[in-house]
Formats: structure tokens, C-alpha cells, sequence
């Protein structure tokens, strides 16, 4: 007997094995992440001058310094920013401010310059996050160049000592 499509068996197993890979792709997403995968950890800066930051953070940004604002929802009792300072050394790029919505300060604070409550979500909205899956306070992270313009945005639930500062880094020494 010959057979007539001897390559469907293995155009099936290829379909099987990319339709499980997508499977497992949609369910290991974390409940923080964005809603829109293509918004996530982009990775591109935007264009200069597009987006002005806000004027929320007393203090910040200041003229002339590069800014990091690490949005999460609580720290309490975690020391996941000496491992960040450790990492990355983010303090001698620019000004690290932690805004967290229940205004909790972590047992370390070494590398940041203020530690802000954001429990009315005014902050995390102007600078313009995007809410995750699960609908609350956004967990992640903006970049603000020495004009004051918002350079990168993002939800990133891994950035703080899992592995990812090394983003935060790379695209604070590539903005101007």
C-alpha cells in the first residue's frame, strides 16, 4: 500500500507540539501579567519628548537625572531591594523611587531615594501602566529620561529579584 501524504503524520505532531507549547504558554501567564502580552517587557524606548512625566512625586523627576519609579503592591517585610541594588547597581544611574499601594517600606532600602504610598492609585495612573490580568495594582516599572519624558513602561511582576533587573539597567544606560 502507498501512501498517498506520507508527510501528515509528521505535520500533525509539529501542530500537536506548537498547539501544546501555546497551551502552556496561556496558562503558566502570572495573574500580574498584562492582559495584552505585545504591551509586556517590550524591551523599545519611546520617542523622545512624546510623553512628559507626570508631576506626582515631590521631587521627581529632577532635571538632569535619569528616574526608575518601581511600582508594586507591598514589600512588607521583604528585602527584594538590597538584592536589586546588589544586581544592578541602579542607584548610580539614576534616581530609584519605590511607590507601593499600601505605603509599606521593605527591611532593606539601600540604592532608593524615597519610598512613596500610592493607596488612591494616583500615581501608577499617571504615569499610565496597564492594569494586569487580575485587575489590581500594578506591578512594574517606568523610565524617565534627564528631560523628564517617560521613556519605558511596563508591567514586569518579575523585575524585582527574579533574574530581570538586568532590563531595568540596560534600558537606564540607553537613555539619554
Amino acid at each position: 500500500m502507498v501512501r498517498k501524504h506520507p508527510f501528515i503524520t509528521i505535520w500533525l505532531s509539529i501542530a500537536l507540539l506548537f498547539g501544546g507549547l501555546l497551551a502552556w504558554a496561556e496558562v503558566s501567564r502570572s495573574r500580574l501579567d498584562d492582559p495584552d502580552p505585545a504591551f509586556q517587557r517590550t524591551g523599545f524606548l519611546l520617542p523622545e519628548d512624546q510623553v512628559r512625566a507626570p508631576n506626582v512625586l515631590r521631587g521627581y523627576p529632577r532635571t538632569g537625572h535619569r528616574l526608575a519609579v518601581l511600582f508594586v503592591r507591598s514589600v512588607d517585610r521583604q528585602m527584594l531591594f538590597h538584592e536589586l541594588a546588589l544586581q544592578s547597581d541602579l542607584s548610580a544611574l539614576g534616581d530609584i523611587v519605590l511607590v507601593t499601594q499600601d505605603g509599606l517600606r521593605p527591611n532593606i532600602v539601600q540604592g532608593l531615594d524615597a519610598i512613596v504610598a500610592d493607596p488612591e492609585e494616583a500615581i501608577v495612573n499617571a504615569f499610565g501602566l496597564h492594569r494586569p490580568i487580575d485587575g489590581g495594582y500594578p506591578v512594574g516599572y517606568a523610565l524617565v529620561d534627564r528631560d523628564g519624558h517617560i521613556r519605558h513602561r511596563t508591567l514586569d511582576p518579575h523585575c524585582f529579584g527574579m533574574g530581570h533587573n538586568y532590563e531595568i539597567k540596560a534600558l537606564l544606560q540607553a537613555i539619554p
